[in-house]
């Protein structure tokens, strides 16, 4: 391993490093953090096992007994932290040959641009869960393998029942292991107001249940729509009168959802209902990191920044996709 070595010229680079790289970080907006729960992490993975919710309460008789019942386990969730970097090296013979100055401005335009670059990844790694979604034979997005490091059960391409975040009605999902499949929470529809209608239905009446098939509130807050479909969702959500009919009734869809165009959504059909931080955890291990040094054994100097973070899927319920690829 090359020897590093660390003076006052290359700590100043570092620490212009930092001020470049942050600003560019936070000037470029983050729209997974609308959509995802984002917490910090300390480990090389997240891990949670569903404890399944208790049950009805039961109404006791006068001097009768209360009834119990069996504290039960559910699926077991996992996500991976992965890690991400980028460097640059300069040769002995170019630091000797260009002003110092020079290298300090190469240096710290990089840094801005990687700054701008880890906002991005974020980005477009979010938006992988949906691209990526309704693949029925999975995608590595939501693997959480880490050779002799994760269990084997978590090095699945698929979600944590063994089947895509957005699985179709040929395609049943169970609510617990072992359960009767029987949920669905993808549809094969285009944006229309009717099929917005029956995506909303769908989260609101049928998939509005707990693990153990309760009734529970549910209400999809936002639409997800590529940049392809903003126009589409805006006449959907902002017409006070039903679309296409000269009658004058009413708009059911007039602003019952918040619009949230995604840039990074490269499927350009494709949209989603939901309720934002629920049922997706991001989880950031370890932030922007910058260094700068001289390699001894060269005589050159390097720059680097790394990054750590990953997210996982938890609860499908709070999601209805549309019109996804299957592969």
């Amino acid at each position: 391993m090359a020897e590093v070595m660390r003076n006052a010229f290359t700590e100043a680079i570092r620490r212009d490093m930092y001020g470049v790289g942050f600003e560019a970080r936070d000037a470029l907006p983050a729209i997974h953090e609308d959509i995802f729960e984002v917490v910090g992490s300390t480990g090389a993975y997240e891990q949670t096992t569903e404890i399944l919710g208790a049950g009805n309460l039961v109404e006791k008789p006068e001097t009768g007994k209360i009834t119990f019942e069996n504290a039960m386990e559910g699926f077991t969730v996992y996500g991976k932290n992965r890690t991400f970097g980028k460097g640059i090296e300069f040769s002995m013979e170019t630091v000797e040959d260009i002003d110092p100055s020079k290298l300090a401005n190469i240096v710290t335009d990089y840094a801005k641009r990687w700054g701008e670059r880890y906002t991005q990844k974020k980005e477009k790694f979010a938006a992988d869960f949906f691209i990526y979604g309704g693949y029925t034979a999975g995608h590595d997005t939501f693997s959480a393998k880490i050779t002799g490091v994760t269990p084997t059960d978590a090095n699945t391409a698929l979600c944590y029942d063994g089947l895509p975040f957005f699985n179709l009605s040929n395609n049943l999902r169970p609510l617990y292991p072992g359960g009767t499949a029987a949920y669905y929470n993808s549809l094969a529809n285009t944006l229309t107001s009717t099929n917005l209608q029956t995506a909303y239905l769908r989260a609101v009446s049928t998939n509005n249940v707990d693990s153990r098939g309760e009734k529970i509130a549910m209400k999809p807050e936002i639409i997800l729509v590529p940049s392809a479909l903003t126009f589409t969702a805006d006449v959907i959500l902002k017409s006070t009168n039903v679309l296409g009919t000269g009658n004058n009734d009413i708009n059911p869809m007039n602003n019952i959802l918040r619009k949230v165009e995604w840039q990074y959504l490269t499927a350009v059909a494709s949209w989603f209902i939901g309720v934002p931080k629920k049922g997706l955890k991001f989880h950031n291990r370890k932030g922007l990191t910058y260094d700068f040094w001289q390699d001894r054994e060269t005589g050159g100097y390097k720059a680097s920044v790394i990054a750590r973070w990953g997210a996982h899927m938890y609860d499908w319920r709070y999601w209805v996709g549309n019109n996804l690829s299957t592969s």
